[in-house]
Protein backbone atom coordinates (compact mmCIF):
# COMPACT_ATOMS: atom_id res chain seq x y z
CA UNK A 1 0.00 0.00 0.00
CA UNK A 2 3.16 2.22 0.97
CA UNK A 3 4.47 2.02 -2.14
CA UNK A 4 1.00 2.70 -4.22
CA UNK A 5 0.98 5.77 -2.57
CA UNK A 6 4.69 6.87 -3.18
CA UNK A 7 4.15 5.89 -6.69
CA UNK A 8 0.70 8.29 -7.06
CA UNK A 9 2.59 10.80 -5.33
CA UNK A 10 5.50 11.07 -7.83
CA UNK A 11 3.21 10.49 -10.43
CA UNK A 12 1.41 13.46 -9.43
CA UNK A 13 4.03 15.92 -8.74
CA UNK A 14 5.81 15.33 -11.93
CA UNK A 15 2.49 15.96 -13.48
CA UNK A 16 2.16 19.10 -11.43
CA UNK A 17 6.09 20.45 -12.65
CA UNK A 18 5.35 19.79 -16.06
CA UNK A 19 2.86 22.60 -15.80
CA UNK A 20 4.45 24.74 -13.49
CA UNK A 21 8.00 24.61 -15.10
CA UNK A 22 6.67 26.31 -18.14
CA UNK A 23 5.32 28.66 -16.81
CA UNK A 24 8.55 29.29 -14.87
CA UNK A 25 10.26 29.76 -17.80
CA UNK A 26 8.11 32.22 -19.42
CA UNK A 27 8.62 34.36 -16.33
CA UNK A 28 12.12 33.98 -15.87
CA UNK A 29 12.16 35.08 -19.66
CA UNK A 30 9.75 37.98 -19.09
CA UNK A 31 11.75 39.41 -16.65
CA UNK A 32 15.75 38.55 -18.43
CA UNK A 33 16.96 42.28 -18.05
CA UNK A 34 17.27 43.69 -21.47
CA UNK A 35 19.17 46.95 -20.36
CA UNK A 36 22.77 45.72 -20.39
CA UNK A 37 22.10 45.13 -24.06
CA UNK A 38 22.36 46.73 -27.33
CA UNK A 39 21.62 47.32 -30.58
CA UNK A 40 19.97 44.35 -32.35
CA UNK A 41 20.35 42.24 -29.42
CA UNK A 42 18.73 44.56 -27.21
CA UNK A 43 15.63 44.92 -30.08
CA UNK A 44 15.38 41.48 -29.72
CA UNK A 45 15.38 40.60 -26.04
CA UNK A 46 12.20 43.38 -25.93
CA UNK A 47 10.31 41.88 -28.70
CA UNK A 48 10.92 38.63 -26.45
CA UNK A 49 9.65 39.64 -23.71
CA UNK A 50 6.49 41.19 -25.04
CA UNK A 51 5.39 38.49 -26.90
CA UNK A 52 6.05 36.47 -23.47
CA UNK A 53 3.70 39.19 -22.10
CA UNK A 54 1.63 38.97 -25.10
CA UNK A 55 1.34 34.77 -24.78
CA UNK A 56 0.33 34.81 -20.80
CA UNK A 57 -2.37 37.84 -21.57
CA UNK A 58 -3.89 35.44 -24.42
CA UNK A 59 -3.46 38.91 -26.49
CA UNK A 60 -3.13 36.14 -29.94
CA UNK A 61 -3.28 39.51 -32.24
CA UNK A 62 -0.28 40.87 -30.39
CA UNK A 63 1.76 37.84 -30.46
CA UNK A 64 1.50 36.96 -34.43
CA UNK A 65 2.32 40.94 -35.00
CA UNK A 66 5.67 40.85 -32.46
CA UNK A 67 6.59 37.20 -33.83
CA UNK A 68 6.63 38.91 -37.03
CA UNK A 69 8.58 42.22 -35.76
CA UNK A 70 11.21 39.62 -34.47
CA UNK A 71 11.24 37.91 -37.54
CA UNK A 72 12.00 40.88 -39.47
CA UNK A 73 15.13 41.98 -36.56
CA UNK A 74 16.22 38.74 -37.33
CA UNK A 75 16.28 39.36 -40.62
CA UNK A 76 17.14 42.97 -41.17
CA UNK A 77 18.54 44.69 -38.15
CA UNK A 78 22.28 46.01 -38.15
CA UNK A 79 23.98 47.77 -35.73
CA UNK A 80 24.95 50.59 -38.44
CA UNK A 81 21.20 50.84 -39.43
CA UNK A 82 20.03 51.83 -35.89
CA UNK A 83 23.07 53.73 -36.09
CA UNK A 84 21.95 55.60 -38.85
CA UNK A 85 18.27 55.44 -37.22
CA UNK A 86 19.49 57.21 -34.23
CA UNK A 87 21.30 59.96 -36.03
CA UNK A 88 18.49 60.90 -38.00
CA UNK A 89 15.87 60.90 -35.02
CA UNK A 90 18.55 63.07 -33.06
CA UNK A 91 18.63 65.54 -36.05
CA UNK A 92 14.27 65.58 -35.63
CA UNK A 93 14.49 66.08 -32.10
CA UNK A 94 16.71 68.69 -32.65
CA UNK A 95 14.97 70.57 -34.95
CA UNK A 96 11.95 69.84 -32.93
CA UNK A 97 13.92 71.86 -29.71
CA UNK A 98 14.95 74.66 -32.35
CA UNK A 99 11.37 75.10 -32.96
CA UNK A 100 10.27 75.33 -29.50
CA UNK A 101 12.46 77.65 -28.44
CA UNK A 102 11.47 79.56 -31.06
CA UNK A 103 8.40 79.75 -30.13
CA UNK A 104 8.88 79.87 -26.34
CA UNK A 105 11.04 83.61 -27.22
CA UNK A 106 7.72 84.68 -28.79
CA UNK A 107 6.08 83.93 -26.11
CA UNK A 108 8.20 85.75 -23.79
CA UNK A 109 7.99 88.38 -25.80
CA UNK A 110 4.57 88.49 -25.77
CA UNK A 111 4.70 87.74 -21.69
CA UNK A 112 1.93 84.86 -22.04
CA UNK A 113 2.49 83.03 -19.44
CA UNK A 114 0.68 80.09 -20.37
CA UNK A 115 2.37 79.41 -24.03
CA UNK A 116 6.04 80.44 -22.01
CA UNK A 117 4.90 77.39 -19.54
CA UNK A 118 3.84 75.10 -22.14
CA UNK A 119 6.79 75.58 -24.49
CA UNK A 120 9.31 75.14 -21.39
CA UNK A 121 7.64 72.02 -20.38
CA UNK A 122 8.00 70.85 -24.39
CA UNK A 123 11.65 71.83 -23.93
CA UNK A 124 12.17 69.77 -21.20
CA UNK A 125 10.53 66.66 -22.68
CA UNK A 126 12.80 67.21 -26.09
CA UNK A 127 15.91 67.79 -23.90
CA UNK A 128 15.53 64.75 -21.98
CA UNK A 129 14.47 62.64 -25.20
CA UNK A 130 17.67 64.06 -26.45
CA UNK A 131 19.43 62.99 -24.26
CA UNK A 132 18.09 59.39 -24.17
CA UNK A 133 18.75 58.86 -27.69
CA UNK A 134 22.23 60.38 -27.65
CA UNK A 135 23.09 57.95 -24.70
CA UNK A 136 21.55 55.33 -26.81
CA UNK A 137 24.07 56.18 -29.92
CA UNK A 138 26.86 56.50 -27.86
CA UNK A 139 26.31 52.88 -26.28
CA UNK A 140 26.05 51.27 -29.58
CA UNK A 141 29.21 53.34 -30.65
CA UNK A 142 30.78 51.62 -28.05
CA UNK A 143 29.70 48.66 -28.54
CA UNK A 144 30.29 47.32 -32.25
Amino acid sequence: MKNTSVVALTAISACILSFALPAKLAFADHHQDCSTMVGCDKKRCEISKQIVMAKAHGNTHKVSGLETALQSVEANCTNDGLKQDLTAEIADVKQQIDKYEADLKEAEEESNLDKTYKYQQKLLSENTKLKQLEQELANLQANP
